[in-house]
């Protein structure tokens, strides 16, 4: 959904969203994004004691985001709650008995070290007996009255997990506009919150952009009147590989179905088999790329892998940014075929949204001119089905391990026959599918639709894939689903864009609410065992601003991850109890056989007194709670964490969930 800029208006840009198609668009939202502007408007000041304010300035006292305190958990401890949470500020709590993590010189935490005062980020379970906070050692004791309005949660420790945390799941998307790409800050704040596959190399980019040489082909659809489009110097795919190589990430590359490298023509399945070659093939291979319907010869495997092994040459020949020094392949596994081709026309006529050059523009034309692609069968879906099949059959005669993925639409309100005209042509070839989610219309459905979308999304899409004139057979029961682009939708004229997506000089509003949807979305889509899912994206007002200052988005990933860590199950929990109508709770276990909760509060003004009663297991008597709480009542807030206790039993605990709140309580195996 990253719309195509042109450059003098990328340079002020954080993030981009796709553009927006001719027709009204639904909740799925393919048009515009957040505020744009480095760091997004200035948000409302945090209290002092290390709080960083949404969007903004650290109040009086705060700390950096990345700060220099938070220390990882020390290695006689573990990473505390099954490595859900991989470090902590000014100690972070150990597991099983651990020793206290030393607060000094570490990786940075969820929010960096402690400001003067300030309260610690997220740590890990505490172990049996004791935990650490700030280096202390903290023993059992009586569990502290918390004060509400009641919920019970109950959670079974034995209960069949509903899905398991992949190695793919927790991700973010990358840009090939991103000038903050290289921060050194970046990948300690990515690792922090358990970022594992890093989309590149955009949205909408994706289908204008040649990996190859590090450019982008501007079409109408850019609704610019310029023709030039930006990519960032230092954003090309050796960069790349380096972000992902200092964040331990995987990835997933979305390749060039829109044009080809000529911007002549329609991209090419040669293009893509090139990438998949420069990425994961060996300097000796002497397979045959082959020429494309264009004439050019991609040359062979060898050609690009050696590139990648080369160092750069003293006076560079314009592909020294290929040259990386990496002679052992890098190793991508997941590709997926384009970028939103729904939106190239086909469904709402004029030029739409999506670059896709199966039919040709006319030249620099505005939108109105491109009269021709309503309904064209060169755009259509199941043409799109049928390419997909070429570019999967060369892609992976280089790589025969890598896993290709096609698009799917959901939710069928809009392009209703794109999945019964694609799968049918595509789904024997691939080995995923991908869909895009853009939530709410406004800001109290925002708020509901992570547990009223994602079940029916996997649902439905699961359906589709199982259904046998879809063509996908029995793998269509196991396919996974990846999402490789989701967030707030801004697109909509409504409270929610007014107050995420406001117009210029205007600040933002009610950022907390986006940062609690973003942290039960994620608890969601870990429970319907997504492959991975893409927030859109890294450097933005959303995510981390052009100075890596975490915002929303990222606070809901931090909550995500003290939940729920790669190999981590979900397991159901239930809640009950007159709070319970703005609660959402989520519940996993960890190898080590730790226990956490999260609790998601969506009321303004109700706090809740929530007992956690557990079966299948008993609680080690020091737990965490892990809060993120908001400034100014709706404002983006910080993540702190604290000991908690639970009850001499072992069988319960009880805590309290502000309004507009998310916790996350993790407590170690009695």
């Amino acid at each position: 959904m990253n719309r195509i800029v042109i450059a003098t208006a990328l340079s002020l840009l954080i993030g981009a969203g796709c553009s927006q198609s001719p027709a009204p668009k639904t909740a799925t939202g393919t048009g515009g994004r957040g505020a744009a502007g480095t760091g997004g408007a200035t948000g409302v000041p945090a209290g002092s004691g290390g709080a960083v304010s949404s969007g903004g300035v650290p109040g009086s006292g705060g700390a950096t985001t990345t700060g220099s305190a938070g220390a990882p958990v020390a290695s006689s401890g573990g990473t505390g709650a099954g490595g859900s949470s991989p470090s902590g500020q000014a100690g972070a709590t150990s597991s099983s008995g651990g020793a206290p993590a030393v607060g000094s010189g570490g990786a940075a935490g969820g929010l960096g070290g402690p400001g003067a005062g300030g309260a610690s980020a997220v740590g890990g379970a505490a172990g049996t007996g004791t935990t650490s906070t700030g280096g202390a050692t903290v023993a059992c004791q009586a569990p502290l009255p918390v004060a509400g309005t009641a919920a019970t949660v109950t959670i079974d420790g034995s209960a069949t997990p509903m899905a398991t945390v992949g190695p793919d799941l927790m991700g973010i998307h990358t840009a090939v506009y991103d000038s903050s790409m290289q921060l050194p800050t970046t990948p300690d704040l990515l690792k922090a919150v358990g970022v594992t596959s890093l989309r590149y190399p955009g949205g909408s980019y994706a289908d204008s952009y040649h990996w190859e040489t590090h450019t982008a082909t501007f079409v109408p659809t850019s609704n610019s009147d310029n023709n030039t489009i930006y990519v960032a110097p230092d954003a090309d795919f050796g960069h790349f590989v380096s972000l992902l190589k200092n964040v331990g990430a995987n990835a997933m590359i979305t390749v060039n179905y829109g044009m080809n490298s000529d911007a002549t023509g329609p991209g090419t399945p040669q293009a893509a088999a090139a990438w998949v070659a420069y990425a994961n093939g060996l300097p000796t291979d002497t397979t045959s790329i082959g020429a494309d319907a264009g004439g050019k010869d991609w040359k062979t495997v060898g050609y690009w892998a050696s590139l990648r092994a080369a160092d750069p040459l003293a006076v560079d020949d314009t592909q020294n940014f290929l040259r990386i020094s990496h002679p052992a392949p890098v190793g991508i596994k997941n590709w997926e075929v384009g970028n939103e081709l729904y939106g190239n026309g086909y469904y709402y006529g004029g030029c739409g949204w999506e670059p896709d050059m199966h039919l040709p523009y006319p030249s620099l034309a505005p939108l109105t001119a491109c009269s021709n692609r309503q309904n064209n069968p060169a755009l259509s879906p199941a043409a799109y089905g049928t390419v997909v099949k070429a570019f999967a059959t060369a892609m992976k005669a280089v790589d025969p391990t890598i896993k290709v993925g096609g698009i799917v639409h959901w939710p069928y309100s809009e392009y209703a026959d794109w999945n019964r005209s694609m799968l049918p042509q595509a789904c024997a070839s691939i080995d995923f599918v991908v869909n895009h989610w853009y939530a709410g219309s406004t800001l109290a459905n925002l708020l509901t639709s992570p547990h009223s979308d994602i079940p029916m999304m996997f649902k439905d899409l699961r359906t589709a894939l199982t259904t046998s004139t879809n063509g996908c057979g029995a793998k269509g029961a196991t396919m996974p689903l990846a999402v490789t682009e989701w967030g707030p939708n801004t697109n909509n004229d409504g409270d929610l864009k007014s107050a995420l997506s406001p117009p210029s000089g205007t600040a933002v509003t009610h950022t907390q609410l986006p940062g609690i949807f973003a942290a039960d979305a994620y608890a969601n889509f870990m429970e319907q065992g997504a492959l991975s899912v893409h927030w859109l994206e890294l450097h933005s007002a959303t995510y981390l601003g052009g100075d890596d200052t975490p915002s929303w988005g990222y606070h809901g990933a931090q909550m995500a991850h003290a939940l729920a860590a790669v190999g981590d199950a979900l397991i159901p929990a239930t809640i009950t109890g007159a709070a319970a109508t703005s609660l959402q709770p989520h519940a996993s276990k960890h190898a080590d056989g730790s226990l956490s909760v999260m609790l998601t509060n969506t009321s303004p003004t109700v706090t809740a007194a929530v007992t956690i009663n557990v079966t299948g297991g008993a609680l080690g008597c020091v737990g965490t709670r892990t809060a993120y709480t908001p400034v100014m009542s709706d404002m983006d807030g910080t993540v702190a964490s604290a000991p908690i206790f639970a009850a001499a039993s072992g069988a319960s605990a009880q805590v309290a969930v502000p309004p507009y709140s998310v916790v996350v309580v993790a407590f170690p195996k009695r």
